[in-house]
């Protein structure tokens, strides 16, 4: 199946909410004791949308430890992290996606949180075909993290040669 057809077939998959608030536990913990132990100075993560894991409480944790946060910002083809100490720094764009200002300050994490529709255990990712992960992180070699519940981990996905692999991906199984 080429990428195009997956991103349809996951995009429109039923979800179990039970099943989904589960892994969901599961996968915020075991994020939150990678970014312990990775001991980052500034931890770049994503406002959730379809499907994807909210983030909210591993922000809110950030915050309390005082690591810097950072939420991509997309203008055109480009995507920038921006650093931000407050949820209500972020406002809706397009698509129902939030981001940071423009004004916010420009930073580049050193633990990055990549959203995507579906990986592989190896860390191979389908996003949603724009290319913005994927451009940013053969520029910035950063230690990056996906999440993926159990229904958007797959055995393999088709990659091109301009995908860059994730270098962890956790998974409920």
């Amino acid at each position: 199946m080429n990428k195009n057809k997956l991103r349809y077939v996951l995009k429109n998959q039923s979800v179990d909410v039970l099943q989904l608030a589960i892994e969901e536990d599961f996968l915020l913990k075991t994020l939150w004791n990678t970014v312990l132990s990775s001991k980052p100075t500034c931890v770049g993560l994503y406002a959730a949308i379809n499907h994807e894991v909210d983030l909210s409480s591993v922000f809110k944790k950030c915050q309390e430890l005082q690591i810097a946060t950072a939420y991509p910002r997309i203008t055109g083809d480009v995507i920038t992290f921006h650093k931000i100490d407050s949820l209500d720094m972020l406002s809706e764009k397009s698509f129902g996606i939030f981001e940071p200002s423009q004004t916010a300050p420009l930073v580049v994490p050193d633990l990055l949180v990549v959203p995507g529709l579906a990986f592989t255990k190896s860390g191979k990712r389908l996003g949603r075909g724009k290319g913005h992960y994927d451009r940013y992180l053969s520029q910035h070699p950063i230690l990056t993290i996906s999440l993926a519940f159990s229904w958007a981990l797959l055995d393999d996905l088709p990659t091109e040669h301009h995908d860059v692999k994730i270098h962890r991906v956790i998974s409920y199984y």
